[in-house]
């Protein structure tokens, strides 16, 4: 009686730590999700030095209101980026608008918010240049940000349809950057130039001599999106933190390093308009065989 007992007794002790065990797994799963490194990747729209010490203290931000550690990431250059995103090795991505709609249709991404600002193209020439009119470009050489970049892509089209195509179409010649493109009207080595409109202003406060001649219609500028693999409650986190980031000091003092003047909440939808310069695949650097 003794030994059936004590049997009955072993019975329910394992049943109760089982149950125990069971029910502390998902604290245990939690806990873990919670230490797991946050990867965020920044498009590389300066280079690796300048991006990192400008987007850090947005890192910073977010660790401080997510309560999670964060890896500043980027690549060397557009394609690489586009790629690596595309094999999800980003957490966070803030990337280019066309590429943002490919990664957000692959269903690995989500778009959580947008900055307060869009993207503004200029075409811009020597202050000391002739032309004062699109329609002088006709044959002209002009210099754009890398071929994949959203501001060549629209830049280029905006150019057709004010009657700059076919036999009419001017010399396009990408450069690694938009300092780069518009160094190049300088030294008159293009005859004008396509870039952003932070890019021209930046120029213009340390009185490079350029001229504004024309102005691309804006897009939405840079989205961040969080990966589909965490949460939509993870995502909602860091939606808000985004987007109210200017209704605090500490917020619109770190808004100011970064240069963006705050977020807006953004979905899928709000970069519609950007959709006809999406590339077909992530593998936008590989050369056709």
């Amino acid at each position: 009686m003794v030994f059936i007992k004590q049997s009955k007794f072993v019975v329910i002790f394992v049943t109760l730590l089982t149950a125990v065990l069971h029910a502390s797994m998902p604290f245990a799963d939690d806990k873990k999700s919670q230490e797991e490194l946050i990867r965020m990747g920044v498009f590389p729209i300066v280079s690796g030095v300048a991006l990192f010490k400008r987007f850090a203290p947005l890192k910073d931000h977010l660790e401080k209101e997510l309560g999670r550690k964060i890896k500043l990431e980027t690549a060397r250059d557009f394609p690489t980026f586009v790629r690596r995103t595309a094999d999800k090795k980003y957490d966070i991505v803030i990337t280019a608008p066309h590429f943002s709609v490919l990664a957000a249709d692959s269903g690995d991404y989500q778009i959580v918010a947008r900055p307060k600002r869009n993207l503004v193209s200029l075409i811009v020439v020597a202050k000391s240049s002739k032309l004062t009119t699109l329609s002088q470009l006709v044959g002209k050489r002009i210099a754009t940000p890398p071929a994949p970049a959203l501001t060549t892509r629209s830049g280029k089209r905006y150019l057709a349809e004010e009657g700059l195509k076919q036999e009419q179409l001017p010399t396009y010649v990408a450069f690694k950057s938009h300092n780069a493109a518009y160094q190049s009207v300088l030294i008159k080595d293009t005859d004008a130039a396509i870039v952003s409109i932070n890019a021209v202003n930046k120029a213009l406060d340390k009185g490079i001599p350029l001229r504004t001649i024309g102005k691309v219609p804006p897009l939405p500028a840079m989205a961040t999106l969080v990966s589909t693999k965490f949460s939509d409650q993870f995502a909602l986190s860091v939606e808000k933190a985004l987007v109210s980031m200017d209704t605090t000091d500490n917020g619109r003092a770190v808004l100011k390093k970064v240069g963006f003047p705050g977020y807006w909440s953004a979905r899928l939808k709000d970069y519609e308009p950007v959709r006809p310069y999406k590339p077909k695949s992530a593998n936008i650097g590989k050369k056709k065989k």
